[in-house]
C-alpha cells in the first residue's frame, strides 16, 4: 500500500519537476543566448557612436583650423592651444597639431602623454602626409587599433587622426590621444548583467576587459572557441552565439559565449559560464528537492495513516479468518468504517456466525452419534460377555490394557480410536460359538478348539458388511496370530501382522493369564508381566512388549482396576479437521465371558 501511494504521489511530482527542470534549462539557454546578443550588439552600437562622436569633433575641430590656415596663413601657436584646449576633457587627455615649416615638423599640442607614445604621433602625421601624396585622402578621420597606457591596471586608449588641409593643400594632422578605457566603461555600465564583457582589436588582442583574470588586456585569448570563431569570420559581420568550453587545467569549464562586430572591426564579446546561467535552475532543483522531500514526508505520513486505516481492518479480517479455519468460530472482526472492508467485515461475521450455527449443529450430531455408537459396541460387548460368565469384564480389561500400550506407542488420536473399538469388540464373533463350547468347564477336544478359533473370522466377517468398521477388522481377525507364524486364522509372521493386532494380542494375553479360568488358575499381575516377556518375540511382538514394561513400570496396570469401565474414547473427527475433544463411554458393562 506504501508503495503505490508513493508510486501515485511522488513519482509523478519528480518525474514533472525534472521535466520542467529540462525544459527550463533549454528555455534558459536560450534567453540567456538572447540576453547575450542584444548586450552585444547594445555596447558594440553604444561603442561606436561614442568613436563616431570623437571622429565628428576631431573633425569639426580640424576643419576649422583649416579654414584659419588658409585665411591667415600661420596661425600663432597660442591661439591653436587655446582651440586645442577647447578639445580636451575626460575622453580626449591630450591633443596635437602637427605641420611641416621649412622641411621642417613642428607641434602645437595640449595635455600630457606618455612619451613612449611619441613614434606614434610622428607616424600619424606620415600617414596623413602619405594618403594625402597618394591621393587616398578621401577618408576624413584615421583610426588607429586600440593599445593600452602603462599603469596598474593599464588603461585602453586609442589615436584618431584628423588631417588639416587648407586650398587642397596638406597643411597637417591634428592627432587626439583618447581615453578609451572611460568609454570602455561608460558602456559597461550600461550593461551589467553579471556577465564576462571583453573587446578584442582586428589583431584578436584584449583591448578592455571587465575580469582581467579571464580577459587580460594585451593579451590574445587563446583556446577560446568563440573567438577563433570571430577572427575566422571578422569583417562579415557576422554575429554568432553558442554554447562552447575552454579547457581550464584539464577540466572543461563551459560557457554560452556571444559576440558583435563594431564598425571599426573590433570584437565585444559577451560570456558566461554554465554554473551562473544555471545557478537559478540549481536553486530551483535545490528547492524542488526540498519540496519532494517535504511531500515525501506528508506523503508517507499519509500513507502510514490511509495504509493502517485499509490494512488493519484486512489484518482483523486474516486473523479471524485463521482462527475460523482453526475451529474458533467465536472469533468476530470489530469494524467500524462504512466502506467497503467494513460491508466485507460485516459479511464475514454474518458467515461466521452462521458457520458457527452450523458447526453446534454438526457437534450435537456427532456427539449423538457417537453415543450411539458407543452404545452399540457396550451392548455388544454385554452380549459377548453374556456368553460365558467366567470371564466376565474381559473385554473392558482388554480395551483398558490396549488403550494403555497404545499410548505408550505415542500413537495418533485416529488409530487410538479404531484401536479402541477394535478391543472392545475382539470377541465379538464368540457370538456366532455354541454357548455349550463357550460354557464347557472342562478341556475342550480338537475339534471343539477349531469351531472356537473361527470366532476370529466370525467377528471379521460380522463387521465387514458395515463401511465404517473397515479399520477395525484387523483388529478382530489377527489378534491371535503369533509372531512366529503358529497363530491363526492365517498364521501371518513377525510385522506382516497389523499393529492393532499386536497390540490387542498382548492386552489379551496378559488379561487371559492374570483372571481365573475353569482350565488354570490366575497369575499374579508380576507373574503375568513376566509370562508376557518370555513369549516376547517368539509369540508377542517386542516393541509392543517393550510398550507394556514402560507402561507398567509407571504403574499404569492395578489389579482389580477398571473391570467395569470402558477406556476413555477419542471423539471421532469433523469434517474438515474439526474436533469435537474427548468423549468417555459410560460404566457399567455387563459380566462378559472367557475365551
Amino acid at each position: 500500500m506504501l508503495t503505490v501511494l508513493f508510486l501515485i504521489g511522488i513519482v509523478p511530482v519528480v518525474t514533472i519537476s525534472w521535466k520542467l527542470i529540462g525544459s527550463n534549462r533549454e528555455t534558459l539557454t536560450t534567453a540567456q543566448q538572447q540576453v547575450q546578443v542584444l548586450v552585444a550588439t547594445s555596447m558594440a552600437q553604444q561603442l561606436d557612436l561614442h568613436v563616431e562622436g570623437l571622429r565628428t569633433e576631431l573633425l569639426r575641430v580640424a576643419q576649422t583650423l583649416g579654414v584659419v590656415v588658409r585665411g591667415q596663413g600661420n596661425i600663432p601657436h597660442q591661439e591653436i592651444r587655446s582651440v586645442l584646449a577647447e578639445v580636451t576633457g575626460e575622453r580626449i587627455t591630450y591633443i596635437r597639431y602637427s605641420y611641416f615649416q621649412s622641411e621642417a615638423v613642428k607641434s602645437v599640442a595640449h595635455g600630457e602623454f606618455p612619451e613612449y607614445l611619441e613614434p606614434l604621433f610622428e607616424a600619424t602625421l606620415r600617414r596623413a602626409a602619405e594618403d594625402h601624396a597618394g591621393g587616398v585622402g578621401n577618408e576624413p578621420t584615421i583610426l588607429w587599433e586600440p593599445f593600452l597606457i602603462e599603469g596598474q591596471p593599464p588603461s585602453a586608449a586609442l589615436a584618431v587622426a584628423a588631417p588639416i588641409r587648407a586650398s587642397g593643400r596638406f597643411r597637417g594632422v591634428l592627432t587626439a590621444l583618447v581615453d578609451l578605457q572611460s568609454v570602455w566603461n561608460e558602456v559597461v555600465l550600461g550593461n551589467t548583467t553579471g556577465h564576462l564583457l571583453f573587446a578584442l582589436d582586428e589583431e584578436g588582442k584584449v583591448f578592455a576587459s571587465t575580469d582581467p583574470d579571464h580577459a587580460r588586456p594585451g593579451e590574445r585569448i587563446r583556446g577560446s572557441e568563440i573567438v577563433e570563431r570571430f577572427l575566422a569570420l571578422r569583417g562579415r559581420g557576422a554575429r554568432r552565439s553558442t554554447p562552447f568550453e575552454v579547457d581550464r587545467n584539464g577540466e572543461p569549464d563551459r560557457y554560452i559565449g556571444t559576440y558583435e562586430q563594431t564598425r571599426q572591426g573590433w570584437g565585444i564579446f559577451v560570456q558566461a559560464r554554465d554554473e551562473d546561467i544555471y545557478w537559478t535552475v540549481r536553486e530551483m532543483v535545490r528547492r524542488t528537492r526540498i519540496w519532494e522531500l517535504v511531500l515525501l514526508g506528508i506523503a508517507g505520513f499519509a500513507a502510514v495513516f490511509f495504509a493502517r486505516t485499509i490494512s488493519n481492518p484486512i489484518n482483523q479480517l486474516a486473523a479471524a479468518s485463521r482462527a475460523l479455519a482453526q475451529g474458533d468460530f467465536s472469533k468476530r472482526v470489530r469494524v467500524r468504517s462504512k466502506n467497503e472492508i467494513g460491508e466485507l467485515a460485516y459479511t464475514f461475521n454474518r458467515m461466521a456466525s452462521e458457520i458457527e450455527r452450523h458447526i453446534r449443529y454438526l457437534k450435537a450430531a456427532f456427539e449423538e452419534n457417537n453415543e450411539l455408537f458407543l452404545g452399540t459396541i457396550r451392548a455388544m460387548a454385554q452380549a459377548i460377555d453374556a456368553k460365558d460368565p467366567y470371564t466376565r469384564g474381559h473385554s473392558v480389561r482388554v480395551n483398558r490394557y490396549s488403550m494403555i500400550i497404545s499410548r505408550q506407542l505415542g500413537l495418533a488420536d485416529e488409530v487410538l480410536r479404531d484401536i479402541h473399538v477394535s478391543s472392545l469388540l475382539h470377541d465379538v464373533g464368540k457370538i456366532g460359538i455354541d454357548d455349550a463350547i463357550l460354557r464347557k468347564t472342562g478341556q475342550l477336544t480338537d475339534d471343539e478348539f477349531e469351531i472356537i478359533k473361527t470366532h476370529t473370522v466370525l467377528g471379521a466377517t460380522i463387521m465387514a458388511p458395515i463401511h465404517q468398521m473397515d479399520r477395525i477388522i484387523p483388529g478382530l481377525r489377527y489378534h491371535h496370530e503369533r509372531g512366529d507364524g503358529s497363530g491363526y486364522p492365517s498364521g501371518l509372521v513377525g510385522e506382516n501382522i497389523p499393529l492393532m493386532a499386536r497390540i490387542i494380542a498382548v492386552a489379551d494375553t496378559f488379561d487371559a493369564i492374570t483372571t481365573n479360568r475353569p482350565y488354570q488358575k490366575r497369575m499374579s499381575f508380576e507373574q503375568g508381566r513376566a509370562r508376557i516377556n518370555e513369549l516376547r518375540g517368539k509369540y508377542l511382538d517386542s516393541g509392543v512388549v517393550e510398550a507394556f514394561n514402560r507402561a507398567y513400570d509407571e504403574g499404569l496396570f492395578r489389579s482389580g482396576d477398571g473391570d467395569d469401565e470402558v477406556e476413555a474414547l477419542p471423539a471421532p473427527p469433523l469434517p474438515g479437521g474439526l474436533a469435537l475433544g474427548p468423549v468417555a463411554a459410560p460404566a457399567g458393562s455387563a459380566p462378559t465371558s472367557a475365551e
